[in-house]
């Protein structure tokens, strides 16, 4: 590009060259047809001389000498203006030269910058792409064990109620019932065979022991407790329908010691099978009938899971002292 823009300046400058060669030319023409027109008049002269006053003739030789010297000064002087017309010629070729040359380093080097900076900023671009991509992966796996975690608690939450369920069976033997002597033996053995069937791990035996006991004793106290057993039982084999039907059947019972838990589990099993609007409904009551049960916080943060800010916690008495 820069070579054919010093061709396209020289192409330009040729034609002034060339007018002011052709000036030259002219002048020195003019120049030579004056002192022929001159030398004429000199000889037409000398021939008519004879006839003229010799100082006349010497007049006439007189401006022929200066209209020559006026020549020549003229030549000289057109002579200057060539040599300086040139010589502003040459220098602007020569600008235009090195012009070109600046032009050809600095697209090298912006060419060569462009390269540096292009090298220098992909291998890191690339590098931390690669960067994010694996602490999105890190963050998958992180998680997906968070979620794993939250079931496991979920599960020994569970175990741990079952567990606390069984403790306080134990320690408070059932009350006398009402119904004659043989009914009153028949349910306390009936009571004591599925509490400890449950607690060794013989969930199929204890189910139907305890079912014979709502059926048998439902009026007695014990019958909710029994109920509630029977949806733990359920819940420990992942049968959450027959679970939720189970706690459901515990708050049939008139309020007992175990309505708060069975409405909690309710609505725990209500999000095992994604029935998200009965869950956060479930949750709600609890709360509101419920508030200072030891599953309360968990209500809570279910709520939270579920997207619905659960209700606020019950809020703490305080007596002031008057003044």
């Amino acid at each position: 590009m820069t070579n054919k823009l010093l061709l396209a300046t020289l192409y330009k400058l040729a034609p002034q060259r060339k007018a002011v060669a052709a000036v030259s030319v002219r002048t020195t023409v003019a120049i030579a047809s004056c002192a022929a027109l001159l030398t004429v008049l000199l000889l037409s002269t000398t021939t008519v001389a004879s006839a003229q006053k010799r100082e006349d003739f010497l007049q006439l030789q007189r401006d022929v000498a200066t209209m020559q010297d006026q020549m020549k000064t003229l030549q000289k002087s057109q002579d200057e203006k060539m040599a300086a017309l040139s010589a502003l010629v040459q220098q602007s070729v020569d600008a235009q030269a090195k012009l070109a040359a600046s032009l050809v380093t600095l697209q090298k080097n912006v060419e060569s910058s462009l390269a540096d900076q292009q090298s220098k900023i992909v291998v890191p671009v690339a590098s931390l792409g690669t960067k994010v991509d694996s602490v999105s992966e890190e963050l998958r796996g992180v998680k997906e064990n968070v979620s794993a975690m939250a079931s496991q608690l979920a599960k020994l939450d569970a175990k741990l109620t079952d567990v606390k369920t069984a403790i306080s069976l134990i320690t408070t033997p059932p009350a006398a019932p009402a119904p004659p002597p043989s009914a009153q033996i028949s349910a306390e053995q009936l009571w004591n065979d599925a509490n400890r069937d449950m607690m060794s791990g013989k969930d199929t035996l204890a189910m139907q022991e305890y079912v014979d006991y709502v059926n048998k004793f439902h009026d007695t106290e014990f019958a909710p407790t029994a109920q509630y057993n029977i949806g733990v039982i359920y819940d420990r084999a992942d049968q959450n329908e027959d679970a939720l039907k189970a706690f459901d059947a515990v708050l049939a019972f008139p309020a007992n010691p175990n309505s708060g838990n069975a409405m909690y589990w309710k609505g725990m099993e209500q999000m095992k099978l994604d029935r998200d609007p009965e869950a956060i409904a479930t949750f709600r009551e609890f709360l509101k009938l419920y508030p200072t049960n030891d599953n309360a916080a968990k209500a809570r943060a279910n709520l939270k899971e579920l997207g619905v800010a659960g209700a606020a916690k019950p809020p703490v008495h305080r007596t002031t002292k008057k003044q």
